[in-house]
């Protein structure tokens, strides 16, 4: 059953500040006010800044150096990490079955990912009886590659396992058996969430969660997304076949009711999106005249996207729960692009984390997970590892009550040729990691203007959060961009730590996962700097 329990003297210090109130920056980040100093929060362009889907510009998100742990304090940041300081109280709220239900294309129903890894549950975490992805293990439900044409009711829980079918394209209805990252967020959380309650006093045996998954393979977010007056054939699903987003609907209607069954508390937790490739494939051609579901003008762009997903799963989950609490949107960050040098999605998502503090959340790029051979998908180690990233963001925010913040830029400044950029970082110091993520080339840093003059001639650490990037001379174009992570091959390269858009910049969390690679090593959970581009000075 449901409980409340308030814990006093417990803040996770810098990642506990007010989404809605910015406050004025710590002394040691460059003054946004000083002349060759760009707050990256506030340095996104017009062009390429999507507002909060009310054409307002974006916004700082509120969290000053000091907020994002970004100082080089006696703790050592250590805040962001794992540790315990005094501070605010913190309220829990406990519930039996914590539902997380997840969207997304291909690599969110682990296309490729196969075997599955995950065949028992080491705790207590729950699916559906008809699977993680309902109805994908039964023909009669008629799935394929654009989803299923009717909902299998499920009518128990079972406990978490992986194995479900692959919805298999061209019509055929029985795909091979895939790992999901659904087990390794739900075993991954219940392990932080025990370790949790047992710092700060909870008598708490666990954090049950509950995933269920409705996403589609190859689908834009305008297939995805929440229509108010769905069309038979809209975007380009067949007719005979449910809305992803209807489903998940369902799912939670579904198991609500199994819960009261039971006579267990419920509560949707959050929604998670691995998702993004079909909207860089097609240049976000389908967003800006997209009309928003709340009749405030257009969608924009796939930042504008995350919100409007994001407020929409938000509103009709609690139409049927009738909970109070939040429904976080957490994203890992796209980076499987094979076409181009560059991709606009990874930085609107990035872009949505700034604009929507605590509604739409990064949890971490894509170059450190392994591809499989097809260098578009995951392989099944890949997906229980994202799982775990996930379920980092997921303890912190949800379980926790507080902020999570990937490694990402928070200021640049320019002196001459040379940039410095300062960084959110959740365990300093930052580090330069060549052995994991083979170097592109400066650590993955690249620098571009209108006149294509300046190189880089150096990247160095020269603080626990702090990059400089030296220039062959100072820059005279305009459109100033320094990029990370942005620099793919092409075309063809694999996608991940050895080929595709990557970069060497971590954190130096030492945190391990509960389950285990291939040689039985724990999953590292570094916290790698998300792909970006920032504005220059």
């Amino acid at each position: 059953m449901r409980e409340r329990f308030v814990v006093t003297g417990i803040v996770w210090g810098a990642l506990f500040a007010a989404c809605s109130t910015a406050r004025e920056a710590d002394t040691d980040v460059p003054d946004p006010t000083e002349a060759g100093t760009t707050e990256v929060d506030a340095a996104l362009s017009p062009a390429d800044a999507s507002a909060d889907g009310d054409g307002a510009a974006p916004v700082d998100s509120g969290r000053d150096a000091d907020d994002a742990g970004t100082d080089a304090d006696a703790d050592g940041g250590a805040d962001a990490g794992t540790g315990v300081d005094a501070g605010p109280p913190i309220t829990y709220v406990h519930y039996d079955v914590n539902h997380i239900i997840s969207t997304g294309q291909s690599d969110a129903v682990a296309n490729g990912a196969a075997p599955p890894l995950t065949l028992s549950q080491p705790f207590t975490n729950i699916s559906f009886d008809v699977g993680v992805m309902t109805g994908r293990n039964s023909p009669t439900q008629g799935c394929d590659g654009d989803g299923c044409r009717q909902y299998e009711t499920p009518t128990d829980f079972i406990p978490l396992t992986e194995g479900d079918r692959f919805l298999a394209i061209g019509g055929q209805p029985m795909g091979f058996r895939v790992e999901t990252m659904s087990s390794g967020l739900a075993n991954q959380a219940s392990v932080f969430a025990k370790d949790w309650f047992a710092q700060v006093g909870l008598t708490h045996e666990s954090h049950d969660i509950l995933v269920s998954l409705h996403g589609r393979s190859g689908n834009t977010y305008w297939c995805l997304r929440r229509d108010v007056n769905p069309a038979p054939g809209f975007c380009y699903l067949p007719a005979t076949y449910l809305s992803p987003f209807a489903e998940g609907l369902m799912q939670v209607a579904s198991a609500k009711q199994l819960a009261a069954d039971k006579g267990k508390s419920y509560v949707v937790r959050a929604v998670t999106a691995i998702h993004g490739g079909s909207d860089h494939y097609g240049n976000e051609s389908e967003l800006p005249n997209l009309s928003r579901n709340d009749g405030q003008g257009v969608v924009g762009n796939y930042a504008g996207a995350l919100l409007e997903w994001q407020r929409d799963y938000e509103d009709e989950v609690r139409a049927i729960t009738g909970q109070a609490e939040p429904i976080p949107l957490f994203v890992s960050q796209f980076g499987s692009y094979t076409d181009k040098t560059v991709s606009r999605i990874p930085v609107r998502q990035l872009e949505a984390h700034v604009t929507a503090p605590g509604k739409v959340i990064v949890v971490t790029p894509n170059y450190p997970f392994v591809h499989y051979a097809d260098c578009n998908h995951y392989t099944n180690h890949s997906q229980r590892r994202l799982g775990a990233y996930f379920a980092k963001a997921y303890q912190k925010v949800v379980v926790e009550g507080g902020t999570f913040e990937p490694l990402r830029p928070i200021s640049v400044a320019r002196a001459d040729n040379v940039i410095t950029v300062k960084f959110v970082v959740p365990v300093p110091p930052i580090t330069f990691d060549t052995t994991r993520v083979v170097n592109p080339g400066n650590f993955g840093f690249t620098y571009a203007d209108s006149a294509a003059t300046p190189t880089i001639a150096n990247v160095a650490i020269t603080a626990p959060d702090t990059v400089t990037i030296t220039l062959s001379a100072a820059p005279t174009g305009a459109d100033r961009k320094l990029r990370y992570a942005l620099n793919a091959p092409v075309p063809n390269a694999c996608p991940g730590p050895t080929q595709g858009a990557r970069g060497n910049l971590r954190d130096s969390d030492t945190t391990t996962g509960y389950h285990r690679d291939a040689q039985n090593n724990p999953y590292e959970l570094f916290n790698w700097a998300v792909h970006f581009e920032v504005d220059v000075p």
